[in-house]
């Protein structure tokens, strides 16, 4: 779960055309010495350090203006450069929409990603979690469309599964609960509204642990408002793929300690339904361990749900 083996075939900075390269170190004032590709992930796009001649390091990202993930990288270089200052992320430098492709250069940011089986750096991912809560309550960017919005058309797995031949291969569990699946993901919007800036897709490869033990939070592609125990418990399944008591970190945590449990099982249920239906599609043919990832985090996140409903 903490997508160690989720890196896509990613574009190189070789490939990309010689006058966006030379528009990129022309903006950042020096020459590119070495580029490193960067794990992790599951979008095709160049992601890369570049060191460059005046020693600097920066971080880019770009993708051709054509490609089907472009619109999220722009809304992830839009949502970047409105982060206020005070947001565990890494600023942005510029961007630019030239010669067909979309690029975004950002501070570089060393570290690694967190280990969640590892407590001090779980630690520190739940810290960083009440920091964004924190920070980004109200939501800097008030025009965003609320969670609701956003995910309520996708997050209806189980609904599908129940009213369409469930798939062959799904669970005995779940098959035989599937009609109260489909009830309890139907609710989950009930309880998520509010007005915090969401990420919604925080991942281990998402985040950087820097050298002095602070996190950095990245890939801000998919930004909405909602409630602000909702990007604790999207994490919480790769949590609990450790082994970890994640109900009682819940319990215990700012951020969803006084959340009602039946709202966090509604959107875990949600969180299951569509993995459960999104590991059955066909892999995207440059993200080829994307099913895998979401297969696992299907079977996690519905043994714990298993647990915590006791049907």
């Amino acid at each position: 779960m903490d997508g160690n083996d989720n890196s896509a075939n990613r574009i190189r900075w070789n490939e990309l055309p010689d006058v966006v390269r030379a528009e990129i170190e022309h903006r950042s004032g020096a020459r590119v010495r070495a580029a490193t590709t960067q794990p992790g992930g599951f979008s095709h796009g160049l992601a890369a350090r570049l060191e460059l001649s005046d020693g600097r390091d920066v971080f880019v990202k770009a993708i051709d203006s054509d490609d089907s993930l472009a619109a999220m990288y722009r809304t992830e270089l839009e949502t970047a450069a409105r982060l206020p200052s005070t947001a565990p992320a890494p600023a942005l430098r510029f961007s630019l929409d030239t010669p067909g492709w979309l690029v975004a250069i950002f501070d570089y940011v060393p570290g690694h990603h967190p280990r969640l089986d590892r407590p001090a750096e779980l630690a520190a991912v739940l810290s960083t979690i009440e920091q964004l809560a924190a920070t980004l309550t109200p939501s800097p960017l008030p025009d965003l469309p609320t969670i609701a919005q956003d995910y309520g058309p996708q997050l209806q797995g189980w609904r599908r599964f129940a009213e369409h031949q469930p798939p062959a291969d799904l669970d005995d569990w779940s098959r035989r609960n599937l009609d109260k699946l489909a009830e309890l993901e139907s609710t989950w919007t009930d309880h998520a509204a509010g007005e915090t800036l969401l990420h919604t897709d925080l991942r281990p490869d998402n985040m950087l642990l820097r050298p002095d033990g602070a996190i950095a939070v990245l890939d801000w592609a998919w930004p909405c408002r909602g409630a602000a125990w909702i990007d604790l418990v999207a994490l919480s399944p790769a949590i609990a793929a450790h082994g970890i008591d994640t109900d009682r970190l819940l319990a215990t945590h700012p951020v969803t300690s006084d959340i009602d449990p039946v709202a966090v099982s509604a959107f875990l249920c949600a969180l299951a339904g569509y993995w459960a239906a999104k590991s059955r599609e066909p892999a995207p043919p440059r993200s080829p361990s994307l099913r895998r990832y979401q297969a696992r985090s299907a079977r996690v996140t519905t043994d714990w749900l298993g647990r915590r409903l006791r049907w």
